[in-house]
């Protein structure tokens, strides 16, 4: 069984204007196919299904799928889901066969079954494949219905470009294929179809695009130029008319004298009624001659007037195209000024973050950038590090100015890494001296960290004395002292922030790293009660501290091995 469709021939251009203008052309397509197709075969689906399983090559395969297409579009009630996907099928195997006339013809059956589903995307993507395919083989069945439901899918979607694109290549496509000319009312409906059409289409053009009154001024122009030409035409058709009209009338006088003259026949000698039907038959045929040269006239400035009508449709569609383009262009380029703006300004913003992190904690800053301000806060649990250089006074007499900047640098930096790995908070750096807390949020609140970053960055320092000596080089040493207890935390300054933590905490912090010994970790009770089970110790009894009297003093040696 093979689906059968009905082509127009390429010359039968007035077939082609009916096709065009008629919306209800798939219903006639569709009676059509029924009519061919039911007494094409008599078997079921299952059978048709049953032949395709056995099926081994794809010709037979492709006919099957063509009727079994054919078979659910046309059932009652249709399936259009099984149609669309055999029908798919079969143009597939078509395109990998060769076979183009099949191609397009199964990709327009699964296209219309595709539309029927509602699936107006994939319909669309459809249609324009059938319409590629019959274009190129001629079929103009597919060619002018694929190009109807397109512009019909754009006109729902609201697509005014693509609508008009369809639109003109309808025209464009009937234009190719020729034919003879249309009767006067033919060309005058069309004509007013057009103009009715192109007015629909400038005023939601219009509405939507808003284009200045230098363009509404042009469409005006060109409205006025078509109203112009179409009374134009009418007057010159009125008096092709009328000019016919009147050269029946003549005609019919003539066949009135010829009967008259039919009568006297008889009574005229031979000489007589010879020289009388000469006579006659010279004016018949001098009259014949100037009605064809009239007909011949008319129908020359009928053909020019309906050409002056498409070029100014042609023109009129290459003025809505451009305008079109223009607008694309312009909001292209705008939406790329608007991004390049967006990448540029969250670029600044993340360095502002960033920034900002550098010199406050993260929830800090969050709150500072969300209330403009940060409320000082108490921490009962925090613990506090100091950490001194030993000997710096002496290193800067032997290092220049910028050595000795780029040493700290380098230091501190190394700092920075360490206690981040612990998730310690860096309070701030006091000319040689580095302070540095744990317990300032939820999220570390354990001692036991910012003794292994201490113990970190004395290995640190060790490893880097032992390759300066080898260069001969000078080095830095650092006293390290921590303790555990209350302090405040908060932001001050207006213009220039500074994040800081008050309390005596900090205070017997320093006293712990001033009473410490060079490259050792030196730890209060209090913070050695805490962690004293994970760190071996080195108890050194009670120390006297500064303005503090005698305190019990810890040196933190390494982690304890289990």
């Amino acid at each position: 069984m093979r689906f059968v469709f009905i082509s127009v021939p390429k010359n039968a251009a007035n077939r082609q204007l009916r096709l065009m203008n008629n919306p209800g052309i798939y219903l006639v397509f569709v009676f059509l196919v029924g009519f061919f197709v039911t007494p094409l075969s008599g078997q079921s689906t299952a059978e048709l299904e049953s032949r395709l399983r056995k099926a081994t090559t794809k010709s037979d395969k492709m006919s099957l799928y063509l009727d079994l297409a054919t078979k659910y579009a046309s059932a009652n009630p249709p399936n259009p889901a099984k149609a669309a996907d055999y029908a798919y099928n079969a143009s597939t195997l078509a395109t990998e066969l060769g076979n183009k006339k099949v191609e397009a013809e199964a990709m327009y059956l699964s296209a219309q079954a595709t539309f029927n589903r509602r699936n107006y995307a994939e319909a669309a993507k459809r249609f324009e494949a059938a319409w590629q395919s019959g274009r190129n083989y001629g079929l103009n069945t597919v060619v002018l219905g694929s190009l109807e439901k397109l512009q019909e899918l754009a006109k729902r979607q609201n697509n005014l470009p693509d609508a008009l694109r369809w639109s003109t290549e309808t025209v464009n496509y009937l234009k190719r294929q020729g034919g003879g000319a249309a009767t006067n009312s033919k060309a005058e409906g069309r004509m007013l179809q057009l103009q009715t059409e192109n007015q629909q289409l400038r005023n939601k053009l219009q509405e939507l695009t808003g284009e200045s009154q230098q363009f509404a001024s042009k469409f005006t122009e060109t409205e006025a130029q078509l109203q112009a030409v179409k009374e134009q035409t009418t007057e010159e058709l009125n008096k092709k008319e009328e000019a016919l009209t009147q050269i029946s009338q003549e005609k019919a006088e003539l066949d009135s004298t010829a009967r008259y003259t039919a009568s006297l026949v008889e009574s005229l000698s031979k000489e007589q009624l010879a020289a009388k039907v000469v006579q006659e038959e010279q004016e018949k045929e001098l009259q014949k001659n100037k009605t064809a040269l009239a007909e011949a006239e008319l129908s020359s400035q009928q053909a020019e007037a309906l050409r002056n009508i498409l070029a100014l449709v042609v023109g009129f569609s290459l003025i809505i195209s451009l305008l079109f383009y223009l607008r694309f262009r312009a909001k292209k380029r705008t939406a790329n000024e608007l991004l390049r703006s967006k990448t540029i300004i969250e670029a600044e913003q993340e360095r502002s973050n960033r920034l900002l992190l550098n010199i406050l904690p993260a929830a800090i800053a969050e709150e500072l950038k969300v209330k403009n301000k940060v409320a000082a806060q108490k921490y009962d649990q925090a613990t506090v590090m100091f950490i001194d250089f030993a000997g710096f006074t002496n290193l800067s007499e032997i290092l220049s100015p910028e050595q000795l900047v780029e040493e700290l640098d380098f230091c501190f930096s190394n700092f920075d890494r360490i206690i981040g790995q612990y998730r310690v908070e860096k309070i701030k750096t006091i000319g040689d001296a580095y302070l540095c807390a744990s317990g300032l949020s939820e999220h570390n609140d354990d001692p036991a960290n910012i003794i292994r970053a201490a113990l970190e960055i004395q290995d640190f320092l060790l490893d880097i004395k032992a390759k300066r000596l080898n260069q001969g080089l000078p080095f830095f040493e650092a006293r390290i002292g921590i303790h555990t207890g209350p302090v405040v935390a908060g932001v001050v300054g207006q213009t220039k922030f500074a994040y800081d933590i008050w309390g005596d905490t900090v205070n017997i912090a320093a006293r712990m790293e001033q009473s410490s010994e060079i490259g050792r970790v030196n730890v209060s009770d209090d913070t050695y009660e805490r962690v004293r089970y994970q760190f071996e110790w080195e108890y050194r009894g009670k120390v006297a501290a500064k303005n503090k009297g005698m305190l019990d003093m810890h040196y933190a040696v390494g982690i304890k091995q289990y």
